[in-house]
Protein backbone atom coordinates (compact mmCIF):
# COMPACT_ATOMS: atom_id res chain seq x y z
CA UNK A 1 0.00 0.00 0.00
CA UNK A 2 3.30 2.54 0.76
CA UNK A 3 5.76 2.62 -1.21
CA UNK A 4 8.88 2.82 0.51
CA UNK A 5 11.04 1.85 -2.36
CA UNK A 6 10.11 5.59 -3.97
CA UNK A 7 12.97 7.82 -4.04
CA UNK A 8 12.14 11.80 -2.58
CA UNK A 9 14.40 14.64 -3.53
CA UNK A 10 15.95 15.97 -0.65
CA UNK A 11 18.97 18.11 -2.19
CA UNK A 12 17.76 21.41 -0.11
CA UNK A 13 19.86 23.95 1.61
CA UNK A 14 18.49 22.97 5.10
CA UNK A 15 18.74 19.45 5.04
CA UNK A 16 21.32 18.26 7.32
CA UNK A 17 21.21 14.60 6.22
CA UNK A 18 22.20 15.58 2.76
CA UNK A 19 24.22 18.60 3.35
CA UNK A 20 26.73 19.17 0.83
CA UNK A 21 30.54 18.07 1.43
CA UNK A 22 32.92 19.69 -0.75
CA UNK A 23 34.23 17.51 -3.35
CA UNK A 24 31.56 15.36 -3.04
CA UNK A 25 28.43 15.14 -5.48
CA UNK A 26 27.19 11.08 -5.21
CA UNK A 27 26.81 11.09 -1.15
CA UNK A 28 24.73 8.16 0.38
CA UNK A 29 24.12 9.66 3.68
CA UNK A 30 23.08 6.88 6.01
CA UNK A 31 23.90 8.87 9.64
CA UNK A 32 21.83 10.73 11.48
CA UNK A 33 18.22 9.15 12.76
CA UNK A 34 16.08 10.35 10.03
CA UNK A 35 13.98 8.41 7.43
CA UNK A 36 14.18 8.32 3.77
CA UNK A 37 10.54 7.94 3.46
CA UNK A 38 7.53 10.37 3.15
CA UNK A 39 5.41 10.99 5.83
CA UNK A 40 1.87 8.99 5.87
CA UNK A 41 -0.18 10.26 3.65
CA UNK A 42 -2.46 11.51 6.24
CA UNK A 43 0.16 13.30 8.20
CA UNK A 44 0.98 15.18 4.96
CA UNK A 45 -2.74 15.91 4.10
CA UNK A 46 -3.35 17.79 8.02
CA UNK A 47 0.11 19.92 7.47
CA UNK A 48 -1.28 20.87 4.11
CA UNK A 49 -4.74 21.52 5.49
CA UNK A 50 -3.12 23.88 8.04
CA UNK A 51 -0.80 25.38 5.95
CA UNK A 52 -3.26 26.38 3.84
CA UNK A 53 -5.05 28.08 6.19
CA UNK A 54 -2.60 31.18 6.00
CA UNK A 55 -2.42 32.41 9.36
CA UNK A 56 0.15 30.88 11.62
CA UNK A 57 -0.43 32.42 15.23
CA UNK A 58 0.38 30.87 18.86
CA UNK A 59 -1.55 27.76 19.15
CA UNK A 60 -2.02 25.29 22.02
CA UNK A 61 -3.06 21.09 22.06
CA UNK A 62 -6.18 20.89 23.23
CA UNK A 63 -8.29 17.76 23.95
CA UNK A 64 -8.24 15.59 20.29
CA UNK A 65 -4.30 16.50 20.85
CA UNK A 66 -4.45 14.89 24.31
CA UNK A 67 -7.37 12.17 23.21
CA UNK A 68 -4.84 11.14 20.04
CA UNK A 69 -1.54 10.78 22.48
CA UNK A 70 -3.65 8.99 25.61
CA UNK A 71 -5.48 6.26 22.58
CA UNK A 72 -2.12 5.84 21.15
CA UNK A 73 -0.30 4.24 24.71
CA UNK A 74 -3.24 2.17 25.19
CA UNK A 75 -3.52 0.96 22.19
CA UNK A 76 0.45 0.09 21.60
CA UNK A 77 1.60 -0.51 25.10
CA UNK A 78 -1.08 -0.86 27.19
CA UNK A 79 0.07 1.99 29.18
CA UNK A 80 -2.88 3.95 30.63
CA UNK A 81 -2.38 7.92 30.42
CA UNK A 82 -4.19 10.70 31.71
CA UNK A 83 -4.05 14.27 30.32
CA UNK A 84 -3.05 15.67 33.32
CA UNK A 85 0.23 13.44 33.50
CA UNK A 86 1.67 14.78 29.63
CA UNK A 87 3.65 17.95 29.43
CA UNK A 88 4.51 19.29 26.28
CA UNK A 89 7.85 20.34 24.61
CA UNK A 90 9.90 21.04 21.18
CA UNK A 91 11.80 18.03 21.85
CA UNK A 92 13.18 15.45 24.24
CA UNK A 93 16.92 16.82 24.21
CA UNK A 94 15.24 19.92 25.39
CA UNK A 95 13.46 17.91 28.25
CA UNK A 96 16.43 15.92 29.10
CA UNK A 97 18.27 19.37 29.77
CA UNK A 98 15.44 20.52 31.92
CA UNK A 99 14.94 17.44 33.75
CA UNK A 100 18.94 17.42 34.92
CA UNK A 101 18.42 20.81 35.74
CA UNK A 102 15.15 20.59 38.32
CA UNK A 103 16.01 17.52 39.70
CA UNK A 104 19.97 17.91 40.60
CA UNK A 105 22.10 19.98 41.86
CA UNK A 106 25.42 21.23 40.96
CA UNK A 107 28.15 19.02 40.56
CA UNK A 108 25.50 16.05 41.84
CA UNK A 109 26.73 12.90 39.72
CA UNK A 110 24.13 11.62 36.89
CA UNK A 111 24.55 8.38 35.40
CA UNK A 112 24.49 6.93 31.83
CA UNK A 113 24.82 3.51 29.90
CA UNK A 114 27.19 4.12 27.42
CA UNK A 115 27.56 3.90 24.45
CA UNK A 116 24.66 6.01 23.95
CA UNK A 117 23.09 9.09 22.13
CA UNK A 118 25.86 11.32 22.33
CA UNK A 119 23.27 14.46 23.57
CA UNK A 120 23.10 12.24 26.94
CA UNK A 121 26.84 13.68 28.13
CA UNK A 122 26.20 16.94 26.90
CA UNK A 123 22.98 17.18 29.03
CA UNK A 124 25.07 16.58 31.79
CA UNK A 125 28.44 18.03 31.64
CA UNK A 126 26.65 21.15 29.93
CA UNK A 127 24.55 21.67 33.14
CA UNK A 128 27.33 21.17 35.52
CA UNK A 129 27.00 17.88 36.50
CA UNK A 130 29.17 15.35 37.19
CA UNK A 131 29.23 12.11 34.72
CA UNK A 132 28.90 8.24 36.24
CA UNK A 133 29.66 5.74 33.27
CA UNK A 134 28.09 2.67 33.36
CA UNK A 135 29.78 0.92 30.29
CA UNK A 136 27.26 -1.63 28.62
CA UNK A 137 29.02 -4.80 27.98
CA UNK A 138 28.57 -7.17 24.29
CA UNK A 139 26.79 -10.47 25.69
CA UNK A 140 24.84 -12.83 23.84
CA UNK A 141 25.38 -10.80 20.45
CA UNK A 142 24.06 -7.23 22.38
CA UNK A 143 24.27 -5.17 24.96
CA UNK A 144 23.60 -6.35 28.45
CA UNK A 145 24.22 -4.44 31.95
CA UNK A 146 26.83 -5.33 34.13
CA UNK A 147 23.83 -4.52 37.56
CA UNK A 148 26.52 -5.42 39.91
CA UNK A 149 28.90 -2.87 38.70
CA UNK A 150 25.86 -0.57 37.83
CA UNK A 151 24.77 -0.48 41.53
CA UNK A 152 28.16 -0.23 43.16
CA UNK A 153 29.26 3.09 41.08
CA UNK A 154 25.46 4.76 42.15
CA UNK A 155 26.45 3.99 45.74
CA UNK A 156 30.37 5.08 45.45
CA UNK A 157 29.26 8.47 43.93
CA UNK A 158 25.77 8.99 45.09
CA UNK A 159 24.31 9.11 41.84
CA UNK A 160 21.29 11.28 41.95
CA UNK A 161 19.67 10.40 38.55
CA UNK A 162 19.90 7.96 35.66
CA UNK A 163 19.12 8.85 32.17
CA UNK A 164 17.74 5.89 30.33
CA UNK A 165 17.64 4.61 26.47
CA UNK A 166 14.63 2.41 25.97
CA UNK A 167 14.90 1.04 23.15
CA UNK A 168 18.76 1.16 22.56
CA UNK A 169 20.49 3.72 20.66
CA UNK A 170 22.60 3.05 18.91
CA UNK A 171 22.59 -0.70 19.76
CA UNK A 172 18.91 -1.42 18.95
CA UNK A 173 18.49 -3.30 22.05
CA UNK A 174 14.37 -3.73 23.17
CA UNK A 175 15.29 -4.07 27.58
CA UNK A 176 13.18 -7.43 28.75
CA UNK A 177 11.04 -6.73 31.42
CA UNK A 178 13.26 -8.30 33.74
CA UNK A 179 15.96 -5.63 32.83
CA UNK A 180 13.65 -2.71 33.62
CA UNK A 181 12.51 -4.27 36.61
CA UNK A 182 16.38 -4.91 38.23
CA UNK A 183 17.49 -1.08 36.71
CA UNK A 184 14.21 0.16 38.44
CA UNK A 185 14.67 -1.77 41.44
CA UNK A 186 18.58 -0.53 42.01
CA UNK A 187 17.26 3.38 41.47
CA UNK A 188 14.38 3.38 43.56
CA UNK A 189 16.47 1.67 46.73
CA UNK A 190 19.27 4.22 46.50
CA UNK A 191 17.12 7.10 45.43
CA UNK A 192 17.73 7.39 42.12
CA UNK A 193 15.16 8.92 39.56
CA UNK A 194 14.85 7.52 36.50
CA UNK A 195 14.51 10.08 32.69
CA UNK A 196 13.49 7.73 30.38
CA UNK A 197 14.19 8.65 26.48
CA UNK A 198 11.80 6.09 24.48
CA UNK A 199 11.72 7.98 21.65
CA UNK A 200 12.35 5.16 19.78
CA UNK A 201 9.39 2.94 21.47
CA UNK A 202 7.21 2.41 18.30
CA UNK A 203 10.15 1.03 16.46
CA UNK A 204 10.36 -2.53 17.82
CA UNK A 205 11.76 -5.46 14.95
CA UNK A 206 10.91 -9.35 14.96
CA UNK A 207 8.21 -8.66 17.59
CA UNK A 208 10.01 -7.83 20.25
CA UNK A 209 7.79 -5.31 22.37
CA UNK A 210 8.39 -2.32 24.07
CA UNK A 211 7.61 -1.83 27.65
CA UNK A 212 7.49 1.86 28.99
CA UNK A 213 9.85 2.70 31.99
CA UNK A 214 6.80 4.43 33.81
CA UNK A 215 4.68 0.99 33.95
CA UNK A 216 7.63 -0.78 36.04
CA UNK A 217 9.41 2.48 37.79
CA UNK A 218 5.92 4.36 38.24
CA UNK A 219 6.45 7.42 40.19
CA UNK A 220 10.14 7.14 40.16
CA UNK A 221 10.41 8.05 36.41
CA UNK A 222 9.70 10.32 33.59
CA UNK A 223 9.28 9.45 30.35
CA UNK A 224 10.06 11.11 27.30
CA UNK A 225 8.37 10.27 24.10
CA UNK A 226 7.65 11.96 20.89
CA UNK A 227 6.41 11.11 17.03
CA UNK A 228 9.10 12.26 15.54
CA UNK A 229 11.04 9.25 15.09
CA UNK A 230 8.08 7.08 14.18
CA UNK A 231 6.57 8.83 11.32
CA UNK A 232 10.12 10.54 10.16
CA UNK A 233 9.15 14.02 11.71
CA UNK A 234 12.02 15.51 13.91
CA UNK A 235 12.08 18.51 11.63
CA UNK A 236 8.76 19.52 13.18
CA UNK A 237 10.18 19.68 16.85
CA UNK A 238 7.26 17.37 19.02
CA UNK A 239 7.83 15.47 22.24
CA UNK A 240 5.83 14.67 24.77
CA UNK A 241 7.04 14.18 28.93
CA UNK A 242 4.86 12.23 31.01
CA UNK A 243 4.66 10.71 34.57
CA UNK A 244 2.52 10.25 37.31
CA UNK A 245 5.13 12.49 39.80
CA UNK A 246 3.07 14.83 40.00
CA UNK A 247 5.83 17.27 42.02
CA UNK A 248 8.24 16.27 39.23
CA UNK A 249 6.15 17.51 36.48
CA UNK A 250 5.23 20.67 38.08
CA UNK A 251 9.09 21.89 38.31
CA UNK A 252 9.84 20.56 34.66
CA UNK A 253 6.62 22.91 33.34
CA UNK A 254 8.14 25.56 35.79
CA UNK A 255 11.34 25.49 34.17
CA UNK A 256 10.12 25.28 30.67
CA UNK A 257 7.98 28.57 31.20
CA UNK A 258 10.86 30.08 32.59
CA UNK A 259 13.19 29.81 29.94
CA UNK A 260 10.37 30.24 27.48
CA UNK A 261 10.86 26.98 25.40
CA UNK A 262 7.30 25.64 26.19
CA UNK A 263 4.70 24.35 24.57
CA UNK A 264 4.52 23.19 20.58
CA UNK A 265 4.24 24.79 17.44
CA UNK A 266 0.64 24.52 15.15
CA UNK A 267 2.78 21.97 12.76
CA UNK A 268 3.73 20.37 15.75
CA UNK A 269 0.33 19.43 17.38
CA UNK A 270 -1.16 18.83 14.13
CA UNK A 271 1.42 16.45 12.64
CA UNK A 272 1.58 14.28 15.95
CA UNK A 273 -2.44 14.56 16.39
CA UNK A 274 -2.74 12.88 12.57
CA UNK A 275 0.07 10.35 13.16
CA UNK A 276 -0.98 8.78 16.19
CA UNK A 277 -4.68 8.86 14.84
CA UNK A 278 -4.08 7.34 11.22
CA UNK A 279 -0.46 6.49 11.42
CA UNK A 280 -0.27 2.50 12.49
CA UNK A 281 -0.69 0.60 9.28
CA UNK A 282 1.41 2.92 7.95
CA UNK A 283 3.94 1.94 10.39
CA UNK A 284 3.12 -1.44 10.65
CA UNK A 285 4.52 -1.34 6.83
CA UNK A 286 7.23 0.49 7.70
CA UNK A 287 8.81 -2.08 10.15
CA UNK A 288 8.53 -4.83 7.76
CA UNK A 289 10.25 -3.19 5.10
CA UNK A 290 13.09 -2.16 7.62
CA UNK A 291 12.81 -5.84 8.97
CA UNK A 292 13.83 -6.83 5.12
CA UNK A 293 16.79 -3.78 5.06
CA UNK A 294 18.08 -5.49 8.02
CA UNK A 295 18.01 -8.77 6.40
CA UNK A 296 19.78 -7.13 3.46
CA UNK A 297 22.53 -5.48 5.59
CA UNK A 298 22.76 -8.94 7.24
CA UNK A 299 23.28 -11.01 4.51
CA UNK A 300 25.87 -8.64 2.46
CA UNK A 301 27.82 -8.64 5.49
CA UNK A 302 28.25 -11.95 6.66
CA UNK A 303 31.54 -12.76 4.58
CA UNK A 304 32.89 -9.61 5.53
CA UNK A 305 34.84 -8.78 8.51
CA UNK A 306 32.39 -6.31 10.07
CA UNK A 307 30.11 -7.56 12.86
CA UNK A 308 27.12 -6.11 13.15
CA UNK A 309 25.10 -5.99 16.10
CA UNK A 310 21.29 -7.53 15.45
CA UNK A 311 18.83 -4.60 16.51
CA UNK A 312 16.01 -5.79 18.18
CA UNK A 313 14.58 -2.14 17.53
CA UNK A 314 14.53 0.99 16.05
CA UNK A 315 15.91 1.70 12.28
CA UNK A 316 19.71 2.15 13.40
CA UNK A 317 22.49 -0.84 13.22
CA UNK A 318 25.84 -0.97 15.53
CA UNK A 319 28.72 -2.68 13.59
CA UNK A 320 31.97 -3.59 14.83
CA UNK A 321 34.65 -2.37 12.79
CA UNK A 322 37.79 -3.20 14.60
CA UNK A 323 39.35 -4.54 12.23
CA UNK A 324 39.62 -0.98 10.25
CA UNK A 325 41.06 2.00 11.53
CA UNK A 326 39.01 5.05 10.90
CA UNK A 327 36.44 3.41 9.37
CA UNK A 328 33.97 6.15 8.86
CA UNK A 329 36.26 8.75 7.86
CA UNK A 330 37.96 6.20 5.49
CA UNK A 331 34.09 5.33 3.98
CA UNK A 332 33.22 9.11 3.97
CA UNK A 333 36.55 9.88 1.53
CA UNK A 334 36.80 6.75 -0.73
CA UNK A 335 33.07 5.86 -0.69
CA UNK A 336 31.20 8.82 -0.37
CA UNK A 337 29.15 6.82 2.25
CA UNK A 338 28.61 8.79 5.53
CA UNK A 339 28.03 6.68 8.36
CA UNK A 340 27.61 7.92 12.43
CA UNK A 341 31.10 7.46 14.07
CA UNK A 342 30.85 5.35 17.31
CA UNK A 343 32.58 7.75 19.25
CA UNK A 344 29.64 9.94 19.17
CA UNK A 345 28.16 7.65 21.18
CA UNK A 346 30.79 7.52 24.20
CA UNK A 347 32.88 5.00 26.05
CA UNK A 348 32.61 1.65 24.00
CA UNK A 349 31.94 3.11 20.78
CA UNK A 350 35.54 4.12 19.39
CA UNK A 351 35.53 0.87 16.81
CA UNK A 352 31.87 0.96 15.61
CA UNK A 353 30.10 2.43 13.01
CA UNK A 354 25.68 3.10 13.23
CA UNK A 355 24.29 2.77 10.58
CA UNK A 356 20.56 4.04 9.60
CA UNK A 357 19.28 1.38 7.22
CA UNK A 358 15.68 3.66 6.49
CA UNK A 359 16.40 4.36 2.81
CA UNK A 360 14.93 2.77 0.05
CA UNK A 361 16.38 -0.71 -0.89
CA UNK A 362 18.19 0.26 -3.68
CA UNK A 363 20.01 3.20 -1.82
CA UNK A 364 21.31 1.07 0.98
CA UNK A 365 22.12 -1.74 -1.62
CA UNK A 366 24.53 0.88 -3.39
CA UNK A 367 26.00 1.80 0.10
CA UNK A 368 26.59 -1.71 0.77
CA UNK A 369 28.34 -2.14 -2.41
CA UNK A 370 30.58 0.94 -1.82
CA UNK A 371 31.36 -0.24 1.71
CA UNK A 372 32.52 -4.12 0.70
CA UNK A 373 34.16 -2.15 -1.66
CA UNK A 374 36.24 -0.25 0.68
CA UNK A 375 36.87 -3.20 2.73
Amino acid sequence: MYDFDAITDRNTPDDIKYEKINGIDDLIPVWVADMDFKSPPEVIDELVRVASNGIYGYSEADKSYDDAVINWFKTRFDWNVEASQIIKLPGVVLAISYAVRVLTSENDHVMILEPVYGPFRRCVEGNGRKLTVEPLKIANGHFEIDLEDMEKKIVEDDVKLLIWCSPHNPGGRVWTEDELRAVAGICKKHGVFIVSDEIHSDLTLYGNRHIPMAKIAGDNCVVLTAPTKTFNIAGIQAANIISTNKEVLKKIDKEALTTGAFGLNKMGIAATRAAYTYGAPWLEELLKYIEGNVALLREELKDTDLVMMEPEGTYLVWIDCSSHNNFAMKLLKDAHVRVSEGSFFGMGGENFIRVNVACPRSVLKEAIKRMKAVL
